[in-house]
This record gives structure tokens, sequence and C-alpha cells, in this order.
């Protein structure tokens, strides 16, 4: 862990804060405005998450924060259960993580098939696009994934055609700026200026734009008074707090949003030798955030890959960046809070829309193919279920098919027969699993081998073999001796190795 304070790297932090806080604010707030919440909810989770989260880490170089991922499940919920419902749901998660992490539960969250993962992400990557591109276009998202895709070619040629100068014209053509500022700024040669985000280089690019030509479009809504906005949930909402419905979206988010955060927390320690997680105490502070966060109004808290992947490119060296970054945000919302009004809507939708593109990761899904075909299959299954579904049960249905792909891998056995002439001998090869549901292909085999010939059963590849199996390879090997048919070998040895603890004497004499 990372925790030593100097001059060197307390100058190295504060610099690296600066960066941090650059791109946590327009994602804060485009996170919030996705939501259909108002902006203090994104900005209030990104200062809890910087100044709470970091204070309490488990890892020194993550930077905690509203998320993308979990845009689509608190749209629902919002649709489904209310607004009050959600900070509620969100002080639950809290408390759900603290008692997770408490009883060392954290390793488990990272459980979680690689498959899944990718194909959840990509899901959201998707769903993230089409909705936002909608906002980037200063027009309404629909509500299912199918009604986006159906609104599309519309929403594309008002915006395109006929060319009048509307709100939609404008607010595309903010969009396009946007992401192309993204893309140029991202592919500079200069790495000096790669040190300044690419999301507040065009942020900036397009908010200059808009005012400059007085463009009709949707901009941020913001108060004088940023701190005006808060509000505490009412004592009244927490008699729903034992209501099944609240309880398992709580439990939905907590799970989504601790794999986000371990698996966050497990690429830091891959990018950065100086980092190691404690991932029990990580998923405290995480709970410690999303309690404060729920109970101010705020959105849910994860760890974020890419704060925390600038943190460490920023050269950022203890947890005094992370903390430092959130305090930045409370600084910048207490007296320039006038800013961000200036900031277009379709501006900070054009950052998610190319953040839901780099969440579908082509790379990830042809080593995931290459890898493994059942793998990629999972990948597929979840990605399409979570589009054809909802969030939560399109990975219900992804751990499904993993779990039936591993029982199908287990079910998995192969038994080779193969004849030597020369040395009239018939040697018999298991290989994979064999429980007592492959015991008839076992029988069937062994009791149709040759009666003339020497049996040699070898069993060097053979993983798992279950009880009821060895008892009939005993007692088969027993009755061939008994006859005198044949010389029977088995290779005991493997097998002896999946039951140390047999008294293997009563089952074969030497």
């Amino acid at each position: 862990m990372i925790n030593t304070f100097n001059i060197a790297s307390l100058k190295k932090d504060f610099l690296a804060s600066i960066i941090v806080f650059l791109i946590a604010m327009p994602l804060a707030i485009g996170i919030s405005i996705a939501c259909g919440l108002p902006v203090y909810s994104g900005l209030i989770s990104a200062i809890v998450g910087g100044i709470v989260v970091g204070a309490f880490s488990g890892n020194s170089l993550q930077v905690s924060g509203p998320a993308a991922g979990l845009i689509l499940i608190i749209v629902d919920i919002i649709a489904t259960l209310g607004v009050d419902k959600l900070f509620l749901i969100i002080f639950i998660v809290g408390l759900m993580q603290i008692i997770f992490g408490l009883f060392s539960l954290g390793k488990w969250f990272r459980a979680i098939s690689p498959a899944i993962i990718q194909g959840m992400l990509a899901g959201i990557g998707i769903s993230i696009f089409l909705s936002q591109f909608h906002i980037m276009l200063d027009s309404k998202p629909q509500n299912t994934f199918f009604e986006n895709i159906a609104d599309l070619c519309s929403v594309i040629y008002n915006s395109v055609l006929p060319f009048d100068g509307s709100q939609h014209h404008h607010a595309a053509f903010i969009g396009i700026l946007t992401i192309g500022s993204i893309i140029l700024w991202n592919n500079i040669p200069n790495k000096k200026f790669k040190v300044i985000p690419a999301a507040l280089v065009a942020v900036i690019a397009a908010s200059l734009v808009a005012g400059v030509f007085h463009f009709d479009i949707n901009y941020i809504g913001l108060g004088a008074k940023f701190w005006d906005n808060v509000k505490f949930i009412s004592l009244s909402t927490f008699k729903y707090v034992l209501d099944f419905k609240i309880l398992l979206s709580a439990l939905i988010i907590t799970f989504i949003a601790s794999a986000e955060t371990l698996l966050t927390s497990n690429a830091i320690d891959k990018m950065c030798e100086r980092s190691k997680t404690d991932y029990n105490k990580e998923i405290i502070a995480q709970g410690i955030g999303n309690s404060l966060s729920g109970l101010v109004g705020g959105l849910p808290i994860t760890g974020v890959i890419v704060r925390s992947a600038a943190n460490i490119n920023a050269d950022a060296q203890t947890r005094f960046s992370t903390i430092m970054h959130g305090i930045w945000i409370v600084l910048f919302v207490t007296f320039f809070p006038q800013v961000l009004n200036f900031i277009p809507q379709a501006s900070l939708a054009a950052i998610l829309v190319y953040t839901g593109y780099k969440l579908v990761d082509i790379k990830a899904a042809r080593h995931l193919y290459h890898l493994s075909k059942g793998e990629f299959a999972i990948y597929l299954i979840t990605l399409i279920s979570i589009l054809f579904t909802n969030l939560f049960e399109g990975i219900l249905i992804g751990f499904g098919a993993a779990i039936a792909k591993s029982v199908f891998k287990m079910l998995r056995v192969h038994i080779y027969v193969e004849e030597n002439e020369e040395e009239n001998k018939v040697i018999v090869k298991l290989s994979g699993n064999i429980i007592f549901l492959q015991l008839p292909q076992l029988i069937d085999i062994f009791e149709h081998l040759p009666k003339d010939k020497d049996i040699y059963v070898c069993a060097d590849r053979l993983h798992f073999i279950d009880h009821a199996c060895v008892d009939f390879i005993k007692d088969w090997e027993a009755s061939k001796h008994s006859a005198g048919s044949s010389n029977v070998e088995v290779d005991w040895s493997r097998i002896r190795r999946t039951y140390p603890n047999f008294k293997w004497r009563k089952f074969h004499k030497h």
C-alpha cells in the first residue's frame, strides 16, 4: 500500500489531483443528466467518492465516483420506484458493502467470469451509446434498446436534413465537435499536451463555439448556489427499508458496483507495481461512501477505471491526489457554479457516447473468441440478454450460461479404446471428469472389451472420478482376475490421488 508522504510525492499528487478533477467534473455531470437526475447528484457523489472513499480506500491510487455502468439500472429504478427510494437504495447498498467487507467477502466479488464482465460492459456500452446519441442531438431517448434503434434513423434525419439551423442541427454539430476533439486530442504526437484531459478540451471547445454563436440548445442548469440543492433523505422514506423491491434493487447495485470496483482495483494493481489492494478494506470504504451519498442525494459510487488510470498516468503517489480532486470539486461548485451553465448537454452526452463506444472492447471480444469458443458464447449471451431484457436479468442469464458451461465441462469424459494387435493388448484411456452420470457409458465400454486380450486401463489424464465409478472399476477388475480370462492392469495411482483417504487395500490387492 502506498502511504509514504513527503514533499516530492505531495507535489506529484497535487498535479495529479488537478488532472483527475478536470476529468471527473464533466463525467459526473454527464452521468447525472443521463440518469435523469439534477447535476447536483453526480457532483456530490464525485465529492464523496474523492474525499470520503479516498480517505478509507484499500487502494491508494484508485479514484471513485459515479460510474456510467450503473446508468441503466438507475434509470429503471427511478421509473419504477421513484427518486426518493433510489437514494434509500443507495444508502442500503452502502450498508451491504460494509457488512460484506467486515465479513471478508470482498474476494468473492472477483469470482466472476471475464466473459460475463466483458459482455456486461459491452451491453452497457451499446445501451449508453444509443440513449446518449439521442440526447447528443437534443432529442429524447426511448425506454428500450429496440425503441432507440427504431427511432435512430428519424433522429439522425432531423439532425441533418433539412439543414435550417434548428436546435437539433446545432446540437448535432456540438456533439460531432466534441467527439472529434476527443479523437484528435488523443492522437496528437506531442505527449506533453496529453496531460490535459481530452474530455476537458472537448467540453471547452464545444462551450466556446456554442457561446460565441449563441446556439439555442440545452445547457446544464445549475443554480447560483450549489449547496442549496442538498436534499437529505426524509425519515418517512426509511419505512420502505425492508420492502422486497428495495432490497433486491440494493443487492443488484451492490453486486455490480462491488464487482466493478474490485475489477478496477485489480487493473490498477497490474498497471502499477507499487499498488496492492486490500479488497475487504476497499469494499468497506465504498460502503461508507455509498451510505453517505445516498443520505445526501448522490449517485452510487464505484471505483472508476478512467479516473484511476488518469491518476496513475499523472504519476500520483498517495491517496492525497484522490482526496484533493474531491476538494477541487468542492471549491469549484462553491465559488464558480455559474461556469457550468455554459456547458451544452449535447457535449456531455457526446462524451458518454464515446465512453459507450469504448466499453465495447472489440480486442477483448476477439481474445475471448480465440481463447475459447465457449467463453465467447457466454460473452454474446450476456451482451444480447442485457439488450433484450435489462442489466440485472442479462447478468443472471450470463451467469446461468457460465454455470451451464462449467457443468457441461464437468460432465465431459473421453474414453478411448486402442487395440495393439502385435502385443495382443487393449489400452483403455480415461480423461476428463467421470461421475455417476457417465456410469452407464463406462459399464457399456468395459463389458464389451475383448476377453482374450491383455487390458490396461490408463488414467493419467483423468481429472476427477467419483466413488460410484471407482467401485465399478474395482469390481470389474476383481471379476476379471477371478475369471482368469485375461491379464488386467489398472492405473490406480492417478485414481488414488482423488481419494487419498480411502482404504485402498480393501479395493485392490497389489
